[in-house]
């Protein structure tokens, strides 16, 4: 194995180790040194190849030696902690937040006045801002707006219950420079290499002949026929009615109906409506205590609890003294089993004190009537449901159509499957579109929304491909892989969907840096997503495996880019609110391990096709780096990231 490969390698598989095993590992004189002979080995290959004859491959490899040396920079010289300021008083010193030193800023800092933006409702914070003197300057400073002066920059972190506000001061006088000068030579360089005539690219995509071508209700006497509660002419009559739900204004059918998916799985329980459930359990909460509402899937905590079945009323969970018995079920094997049974509980009791089910308040501006209408139409057609069903049958249709072979009826199967496909771009569509009339901001903030988005860009990729290349052979084939796939995404996110999560943006999600480092980083994975699909084809027999390499590479090129720039604009959001471009987090460490995994296939030299099973393994190598996605995406919601209010 070439040398230099080798170090790649293992620099990739510490990074990614050390967030299991060692995260202080990061910023320790070992890996310092690691990455400065990565450094060196970089700048060796540059000179070796020349690399500058060739401007786009020269500014992407330079791009990094930036970054090293910005990182470096900011290692070894910044200086960050914080400032308390009171109302009032002037203070010209912060102090640093890992061993309590003392640093004096070149002009004194004084707080006019603080307060607290809320969402309606007035109870959840949807902003901080500070109004401060900076030596001669008033500047207000928010989540998002820092104030930078002098090389020191301030941004909002916190504040403490005495009004005083707290302030995160950074002071790093080159590193910053650096980096963003590196993450502006990879945005050119990038776009200079998939420009360039002569480039691997452009050749791949002039001889390719596929451009991306991939590609209800039961008896209520179980619960109680007895069991006292509203009519459901009653409940249906309130489901107009707008409520405060987790920091907006939405009908009490969302309300409702978020609830009792979040405690029973489903949006009606035995016959009753949603709005029926939960009034019922708000105004009778005596005789609804004892009714099974909440479901656990952990086997282990339904027998602590000494619950038949897979649901739990709010009864099983106190003793007989009142005492909450899931506090001592607390374990490392259970730990989330047991958040989710808390927030459920929380839920219920919350019902029973009256703070969950809450009016608009006075002032407040109510929604417009085609508004409420349009959200009780979207709560009652479940689109990703119906999103991924589509696209199973037209996959479906599809592979049974190449398994007629080129019969009449098969030509008929394989050409009724791809109808499928349009179909699925405007249902996807026409999900995100109204997702984000409702929502009010793009529809990228959480788990659900990203997936149903990766989604939608692999149902167009698969579109694009189909209008811009003529068919050939195998064309049904990935046609029918690439629903698949696109369906399997759809199906996570209908999972995720039933386990709501309709809360207001945290302050430090309101920046314009979201959609654009969100959308970048989704639609890299959606094109890292169909080489897997080409893979799984060429690995099957069903398409050329040079062929598919071929498209691989056409995705590749592009996906690892916008990858790239999906996480550098992520750097600079970061710095922008808590002024630090890096962290070395789980989420932006995984990020960083799946960029670096995927672009190894971009050079030449790694899997050679002229080599016995060079194909072969190319495809293998882009199968298995699909875990490395996965990890990104998913995985690390079970590590110690900062990224958890993205799940």
């Amino acid at each position: 194995m070439n040398p230099l490969i080798g170090l790649y390698l293992l620099l990739t598989v510490i990074l990614a180790a050390s967030t299991f095993f060692s995260p202080s590992f990061y910023n320790s004189l070992p890996f310092l040194i690691l990455w400065g002979v990565a450094g060196g080995g970089l700048t060796f290959v540059i000179f070796k190849c020349r690399m500058w004859i060739k401007p786009g491959r020269f500014l992407l490899h330079l791009s990094f030696l930036l970054m090293l040396a910005g990182g470096l920079a900011t290692w070894s010289l910044k200086k960050s902690g914080y400032m308390r300021l009171t109302q009032g008083t002037t203070v010209n010193t912060f102090i640093s937040e890992d061993d309590a030193t003392i640093h004096t800023l070149p002009f004194p800092v004084s707080l006019l006045d603080f307060r607290i933006d809320y969402y309606p409702g007035g109870e959840i914070p949807m902003d901080y801002r500070s109004k401060i003197i900076a030596g001669d300057d008033t500047v207000t400073v928010s989540m998002n707006t820092i104030l930078s002066r002098d090389g020191y920059r301030f941004m909002q972190s916190s504040y403490d219950s005495e009004g005083a506000t707290i302030l995160a001061v950074s002071h790093d006088p080159y590193g910053i420079f650096l980096s963003y000068s590196g993450y502006l030579l990879f945005a050119v360089g990038g776009l200079l290499v998939l420009l360039n005539p002569e480039g691997r690219f452009r050749r791949l995509l002039r001889g390719a002949s596929l451009l991306l071508l991939l590609v209800v209700a039961s008896d209520f006497s179980a619960a109680g026929a007895t069991v006292v509660g509203i009519s459901r002419q009653t409940a249906d009559s309130l489901s107009r009615q707008q409520v405060i739900y987790e920091g907006r204004v939405v009908t009490f059918n969302t309300l409702s109906r978020d609830i009792l998916l979040k405690l029973y799985g489903k949006t009606s329980y035995r016959g009753l409506s949603s709005e029926q459930v939960v009034l019922s359990f708000s105004l009778y909460p005596k005789e609804w205590k004892e009714i099974p509402l909440m479901k656990i899937k952990n086997r282990d905590l339904q027998s602590a609890l000494g619950i038949k079945g897979r649901y739990a009323s709010l009864s099983d969970l106190f003793d007989n003294e009142g005492r909450y018995r899931v506090e001592s079920l607390r374990g490392k094997d259970n730990s989330r089993d047991i958040e989710q049974l808390d927030e459920k509980a929380g839920i219920l009791l919350g019902l029973v004190q009256g703070s969950v089910i809450l009016p608009i308040p006075p002032g407040e501006q109510p929604l417009p009537g085609w508004r409420v209408e349009l959200e009780l139409l979207y709560n009652r057609i479940p689109f990703t449901l119906i999103l991924f069903i589509t696209l199973f049958c037209g996959a479906f249709l599809k592979f049974v159509g190449i398994v007629a072979g080129k019969s009449a009826f098969g030509s008929i199967l394989r050409s009724l499957g791809g109808i499928f496909l349009p179909v699925a771009a405007v249902i996807a569509l026409l999900n995100i579109s109204l997702i984000w009339i409702l929502s009010g901001r793009f529809p990228l903030s959480n788990t659900f929304e990203t997936l149903e988005f990766v989604a939608a860009v692999f149902i167009l990729l698969s579109i694009a491909g189909r209008w811009l290349t003529p068919a050939s052979e195998g064309r049904d084939t990935l046609e029918g892989l690439a629903m698949l796939a696109a369906g399997a995404v759809a199906l996570v996110a209908h999972l995720v969907a039933r386990n709501p999560m309709v809360t207001p943006l945290m302050p430090v999600l309101h920046s314009p840096w979201l959609s654009i480092h969100v959308s970048l980083v989704m639609t890299a994975y959606a094109l890292l997503l169909l080489t897997s699909v080409n893979s799984l084809a060429a690995l099957c027999g069903v398409a050329s495996p040079l062929e598919m390499r071929r498209r691989s590479l056409l995705l590749l090129y592009p996906g690892v880019w916008l990858l790239g720039l999906g996480i550098f604009t992520g750097a600079i959001w970061a710095n922008v609110s808590w002024g630090s471009y890096w962290s070395w987090d789980p989420k932006e460490t995984w990020a960083l391990v799946t960029f670096l995994i995927y672009s190894l296939p971009l050079h030449n030299h790694v899997f050679n096709k002229k080599d016995r099973g060079g194909n072969r393994n190319f495809h293998l190598y882009l199968l298995l780096a699909l875990l490395s996605v996965g990890m990104t995406y998913f995985g690390v919601n079970y590590l110690d990231s900062m990224h958890a209010y993205q799940g």
